[in-house]
């Protein structure tokens, strides 16, 4: 099995297993169109090295270890499949944070944990805010859905 049908086949194991959702919301989170997409995982278009690393990349897989373990140079534990997609914006934040809790620096994890705070309580009150816009169009029996119709008296066009 060449490196492309090896990750096809991990591309479509690694969905039945992982995605709850449909293939639409799976190629947009993954970046590339829903037809090419669908041409991948059915066998009839591949796809280039960089973009099988990309892809691979956006489900928190090493492309290397993977293409490896199919050739038989590693063990077949490895691969690490997660069970969610990683964010690797969230996993670059979490390894900073872990650096500046592990230097012990008293004032940056001050400084980090009173930020936290604040974006929490900014986040409480945005929420607060909608929930009071919803509950006075409930009283006023408006919705953001249907806004209520203006009727303007229509004259003669000059």
């Amino acid at each position: 099995m060449d490196n492309k049908e090896y990750f096809r086949t991990f591309l479509v194991r690694w969905m039945a297993e992982n995605w709850m959702e449909n293939q639409s919301a799976f190629a947009e989170f993954l970046g590339i169109s829903r037809h090419r997409l669908s041409n991948i995982l059915n066998g009839y278009k591949g796809t280039s090295e960089e973009a099988r690393i990309a892809i691979c990349n956006r489900l928190g897989v090493d492309y290397r270890t993977l293409i490896q373990t199919d050739s038989g140079n590693a063990d077949k534990g490895q691969v690490i499949i997660p069970a969610h997609p990683v964010d690797l914006r969230l996993a670059s934040m979490q390894a900073n944070l872990l650096a500046i809790y592990k230097s012990g620096d008293a004032t940056k994890i001050s400084a980090i944990e009173t930020n936290l705070s604040s974006l929490r309580a900014t986040i409480q009150m945005e929420k607060r805010a909608r929930k009071k816009v919803a509950l006075s169009l409930m009283e006023e029996e408006e919705s953001l859905v249907d806004p209520p119709a203006i009727e303007k008296p229509r004259g003669k066009l000059a």
